[in-house]
């Protein structure tokens, strides 16, 4: 997946973790960038991603040490990121949001067709059954798609109250 396919799922994961727990405006914005953030940054494996880039020595060495899609995309990494969040008395919905976006990241890379060592360090590469080109037309879609959704749950209340003057049904 594109760098632009995480970032909007980690948006549509903050945008439903501030519905979940009903956050402040405050805690609301904090909530989808740190999201948005989490969805980037198992990439960090990858010198060229969005985030390797901000980071190229933390990057590159990760890369050389670890290699790509390996421990930043397994279930070890989510549980290490979520212990010292917890070590540091995170609130659990910025730890939540954090989770989710870590989550989404590998979701959305093992629709592809290398696949995520999911269970490292085994060497297992875990794919869906249905997979798709990164960068292509599907990629682009299924970006533009969790785009529409983000704006959905974040402006649901007047969508809804916009949909209802106008007598429109979605569902």
């Amino acid at each position: 997946m594109t760098g632009k396919t995480h970032a909007s799922c980690g948006v549509l994961v903050g945008a439903l973790t501030t519905q979940y727990f009903h956050t402040d405006l405050f805690s609301s914005v904090t909530i989808i960038i740190i999201a948005t953030i989490a969805s980037l940054l198992p990439d960090i494996c990858h010198t060229q991603s969005k985030i390797g880039r901000r980071f190229k020595v933390i990057s590159f060495f990760i890369r050389l040490f670890i290699g790509h899609r390996t421990f930043t995309h397994s279930i070890l990494f989510i549980i290490l990121i979520a212990s010292l969040l917890h070590l540091i008395y995170t609130p659990i919905y910025y730890m939540a949001a954090v989770i989710a976006g870590l989550a989404s990241h590998i979701i959305l890379d093992m629709l592809t067709p290398k696949g995520v060592k999911l269970l490292y360090p085994l060497p297992f590469d875990i794919k869906s059954p249905i997979t798709f080109k990164t960068g292509g037309l599907l990629d682009l879609s299924l970006a533009t798609a969790l785009t529409i959704g983000a704006v959905y749950v974040l402006f649901q209340t007047y969508i809804d109250d916009i949909m209802n003057y106008w007598n429109i049904r979605l569902f």
